[in-house]
């Protein structure tokens, strides 16, 4: 391997005379009143500073011991403020309001700009002086153009253009080596050396903090010590056994990529250690917040249009290409991620504005293009059948007042007792595996009314078509799965109440015809054309439509009783909501790139057969186009469900859910926490 970050580093590091002298024409600069863009320049100046002045108190006090946490507060609050929704309205990165300002392809152009300028914070972290000069010449530059009274829009988008354009190489690299390399150890330092008790900490990543990543943080650190590293060693052990389970060797990967929320640091220092005990090296990303504004990260979604063409595809494919073939052997060391997921945050439905940057028809072709054909070059070194990964969920404070008593019932949930679970979920599985199709069939009220189509065994003592789904990589425990056959797949799935994609979608419907969305609908505006943009743009989107790659029955009837307990369903993430009753996965099939491993019933040793569909069976001869790379899980919660029932090969029906309640002989302790409470 001949790259490295180390490499990468000195080459962005060579920038830095030519950023410092920009910075100094930067400072020096006064912006005439009657200049024009006047605003954008003053907003996007003031950004840059408050940048710098956050750069400059890293570069002194890296580990904040001596800056007070009232300045770090103010600092954020400055910096953020543009974003924040009571700033939003009067702020450059609203392309409303840019929009309002200089017109339409100057105000989304000015505003795209600027939304880039707010990765100041990030590029001074990373010593990225490439991307701080890029910034500061194409502000300069656009800031010549408006001195000499040139306004015309081609002249100012050739600029950007030759900007974002340059030295792709360096910044793809870069990109991919921050996510891949050992040697990138910024957030693990800051985790495993910080005084968690000392909450500046949280500051040192750059990114918005607000009131609920202090309370998570402060509740973190009076959490039972000996509680926490029981959680820790729960965490690791479940994604130790989705190598054991599968029969996989996790003494070949080197590599685990460790995400966690910004406040539960605590929590990550001992996921760190566990793996670091089991010769692992946890790669840490930044711990993640959910920003400022979630309008704003909606309103910029689609910015890439403005580089989107035929020439930047294929050029951004030869450079990944070139890339991923040189860092392979870190790909291929890959062991698959932890992932540590907060829930409650407040249902989010964005304001569909006309002012937003859209892509073209031919550009959502090129999209769909680019992100098959990253995925198919990524594919070639990291072998899915050869990992694990667990993703487990906390509430966040956001919840309510009642945070600390749902976050004790998250834990029961996801420690609940695999074995026991996996016990009676082979009771349901035993009569699918003789099943035809399973109706599902919505309560009076509800529209939900399909038919899914079943994998045929030719080996019944030897096989089965769906998997015993316990709490390994996927917790808590609760589901069994498969993939159904697209053909005979066909019916209406119908939900009154749903947040998908961190989007909430009222009264979802989705109708499917031989295993494919023939169409869609919802009722978030009162433009149904708008609704159904709504969910192409955010369910479909580059596709037209898609799949149903997965079929489940949900088990944790615990969990549902918790979500009634505090009224809390719709802010419950998809990876607990999903074992809260049936489920269908549009896209993908849960078996993506790892069809022809084996798949094991680890209670009776059978072969789960059920791995593809008529679409992803096109592999061999389109690797490319067999994949969606999507796979969004749309639960029906048990109170919205009439029936689940078993339709045998000779048309004999056999209720494995009536009324909401499990009826087949085996199951029915499921039904205890429905019927008697938490």
């Amino acid at each position: 391997m001949s790259l490295n970050y180390e490499q990468i580093k000195s080459q962005l590091q060579s920038y830095k005379p030519k950023w410092e002298s920009k910075k100094t024409q930067l400072e020096a600069l006064t912006i005439p009143e009657d200049f024009p863009f006047k605003e954008f320049f003053n907003a996007s100046r003031d950004i840059f500073l408050q940048g710098y002045e956050f750069g400059k108190i890293i570069s002194e006090d890296p580990e904040f011991k001596s800056t007070p946490i009232e300045l770090l507060q103010t600092l954020n609050a400055d910096y953020f403020a543009p974003i924040k929704p009571e700033g939003y309205q009067r702020s450059l990165a609203n392309p409303d309001y840019t929009v309002n300002l200089y017109g339409k392809d100057m105000g989304q152009l000015l505003s795209a700009i600027y939304t880039q300028y707010r990765n100041t914070r990030t590029y001074l972290l990373f010593d990225n002086y490439l991307q701080l000069d890029e910034d500061l010449h194409l502000f300069l530059t656009l800031y010549d153009l408006a001195s000499s009274n040139n306004a015309n829009f081609d002249d100012w988008k050739k600029v950007y253009l030759s900007a974002r354009l340059t030295n792709m190489y360096l910044k793809s690299a870069l990109q991919n080596l921050l996510r891949l390399s050992p040697e990138v150890d910024l957030f693990r330092n800051i985790i495993e050396t910080s005084d968690l008790n000392d909450l500046r900490y949280l500051f040192r990543y750059g990114n918005y903090i607000s009131d609920n990543e202090f309370a998570l943080a402060d509740f973190m650190t009076q959490y039972p010590s000996e509680e926490l590293d029981k959680l820790a060693k729960y965490i690791i052990q479940c994604w130790i056994d989705g190598f054991i389970r599968a029969k996989k060797d996790y003494s070949l990967k080197k590599y685990v990529n460790l995400v966690i929320p910004c406040g539960m640091e605590r929590l990550g220092k001992l996921l760190i250690e566990e793996l670091k005990r089991l010769n692992f090296i946890p790669l840490v990303t930044q711990p993640y917040t959910k920003g400022a504004n979630r309008q704003y990260n909606y309103d910029h979604r689609f910015d890439i249009a403005l580089l989107l063409d035929r020439s930047y595809v294929d050029e951004s494919l030869k450079i990944a290409e070139d890339i991923l073939e040189d860092l392979k052997n870190l790909i291929i060391d890959q062991a698959g991620p932890v992932y540590v997921e907060l829930f409650g945050e407040l249902p989010f439905t964005p304001e569909i504005k006309s002012s937003t940057i859209q892509l073209s028809p031919e550009q959502e072709q090129l999209y769909r293009e680019l992100s098959s054909k990253n995925s198919f070059l990524y594919m070639k070194y990291y072998h899915p059948d050869e990992t694990s990964f667990t993703i487990i969920a906390f509430p966040s404070p956001e919840i309510g007042p009642q945070f600390p008593e749902i976050f004790a019932d998250t834990v029961k949930i996801n420690t609940l007792d695999s074995h026991k679970y996996a016990l009676i979920q082979q009771k349901i599985i035993d009569v699918l595996d003789n099943a035809d199709a399973v109706y599902v069939k919505g309560k009076p009220g509800n529209e939900t009314n399909i038919i899914v189509k079943l994998h045929p065994l030719s080996d019944s003592e030897h096989q089965t078509k769906f998997e015993n789904c316990v709490a390994d990589v996927n917790i808590p425990v609760g589901e069994v799965f498969t993939s159904p056959l697209l053909k005979g797949t066909n019916g209406t799935l119908f939900v009154e109440d749903i947040y998908l994609q961190n989007l909430r979608f009222f009264n979802l419907k989705i109708q499917f015809e031989d295993g494919w969305i023939k169409d869609y609908s919802c009722t978030n505006f009162p433009d149904p054309e708008e609704s159904k943009r709504y969910i192409y743009q955010n369910l479909l989107l580059p596709h037209q439509t898609l799949p149903l790659g997965e079929f489940a029955i949900g088990t944790n009837t615990t969990a549902y009783q918790m979500a009634r307990k505090y009224n809390i369903i719709s802010r419950l993430p998809i990876l607990i909501i999903e074992k809260m009753g049936p489920h269908f996965a549009i896209g993908d099939t849960c078996f993506s790139h790892e069809e022809e491993a084996p798949h094991i019933n680890f209670l009776n040793g059978k072969s789960m057969i059920a791995v593809e569909n008529e679409k992803s069976t096109t592999r061999k001869e389109d690797p490319i186009n067999a994949y969606t790379n999507k796979h969004i899980d749309i639960t029906l919660p048990y109170e919205m469900l009439d029936s689940i029932t078993a339709i045998g090969y000779d048309g004999t029906r056999t209720d494995i859910i009536r009324n909401g309640r499990f009826i087949l002989p085996g199951t029915e302790e499921l039904n205890i926490p429905l019927d008697e409470g938490w």
